[in-house]
């Protein structure tokens, strides 16, 4: 099994990187946005006599891979990032991306974004495929449009984003009302490991979300271990997670260790804006060792779905027992 840490040291001796497990028996592409054509192989990230050489999208690369085969598309880090030009329906299952670069928490610079022109992409990445990994890459919005609305949404299951910044909202235009960075609209048993969800440098709108959950679709399962959620509220009503209708997940929704910090002036009224009507014996936010900044409440409407235990620790018979959400 080649793992990405089994990738870099094979390229240059680098640090071994957390090992994510790439099977074995896929072809691997390879993206450079800086020194890429279109015309290439993609089997080769430099150019070379055998006629092999670098893509220069993910679009590219992607069209070239085969469901169920394992194959991974490699973004090499440069100087500029791979320009879209439309959604990228990645409807291939254990089909992976890789960002090839030093693996930091925001802003890597192997980095995919939106031509400047293009509009109505509702969402920049659309996955419905399962059993994807995605690592170490930034996908940007920051198109002067109202209507490219959103970074990725996930309809498939059990997807594994690592080291990921979602960078949505990043123009005025598109960080308003029914905006968002990620979208899951009934993707379920995916894991969301040390991400990033929104920005922290436009303002956001009455609306803005950097999570939704869609009004329906049943998103079971979910956990966002390690995750930052950054924010810029312009308005009381911007809201770091949004779940919009009663049958849009079921079971639970983990976030464990997760940071949610607002760098605005302006406060959230609440962290989780959570519409009504939600049965909390089986639909239920579960929010282990979190902590909150920006933000006067994590659930205002207390609707009774989110469950915290982030009170004092007593050292008692019920030190550590998680408790619903309420007004106190």
């Amino acid at each position: 099994m080649t793992t990405f840490a089994d990738m870099l040291f094979q390229l240059g001796g680098m640090p071994a990187l957390p090992a994510l497990p790439i099977p074995p028996g896929g072809t691997w592409f390879w993206v450079d946005p800086v020194n890429g054509t279109a015309g290439a192989d993609g089997l080769a990230p430099v150019a070379n006599d055998a006629g092999h050489g670098p893509l220069l999208t993910i679009t590219q690369a992607y069209a070239k891979t085969t469901d169920l085969h394992h194959d991974v598309v490699v973004l090499i880090e440069g100087a500029s990032p791979t320009i879209e030009t439309a959604t990228i329906t990645w409807a291939n299952s254990f089909t992976h991306l890789i960002g090839l670069c030093a693996p930091v928490r925001e802003g890597q610079r192997a980095r995919i974004t939106q031509l400047s022109t293009a509009t109505g992409v509702t969402h920049l990445i659309t996955l419905s495929g399962s059993g994807c990994i995605f690592a170490n890459v930034r996908i940007v919005q920051e198109v002067n449009d109202a209507t490219s609305l959103g970074i990725l949404n996930v309809t498939g299951e059990r997807n594994y984003f690592w080291n990921v910044d979602f960078a949505g909202g990043a123009h005025s235009a598109s960080a308003i009302d029914t905006g968002c960075s990620v979208r899951l609209s009934g993707g379920s048993e995916n894991l969301f490991d040390r991400c990033t969800f929104g920005l922290d440098t436009i303002a956001w709108a009455t609306g803005f979300a950097g999570l939704v959950f869609a009004a329906t679709g049943g998103a079971a399962r979910n956990t966002f271990r390690d995750c930052l959620f950054n924010a810029y509220a312009g308005n009381a009503n911007a809201i770091f997670v949004e779940l919009l209708g009663n049958t849009g997940i079921d079971r639970y929704q983990l976030f464990d260790r997760c940071l949610f910090q607002n760098l605005s002036a302006t406060a959230m009224t609440s962290a989780f804006a959570i519409a009504a009507g939600f049965d909390a014996n089986n639909k239920r936010c579960l929010l282990r060792d979190c902590t909150l900044i920006g933000a006067t409440d994590w659930d205002s409407n207390n609707r009774g779905i989110l469950y915290l235990n982030n009170g004092t620790l007593t050292g008692g018979g019920n030190a550590g027992t998680m408790l619903v959400s309420n007004s106190t």
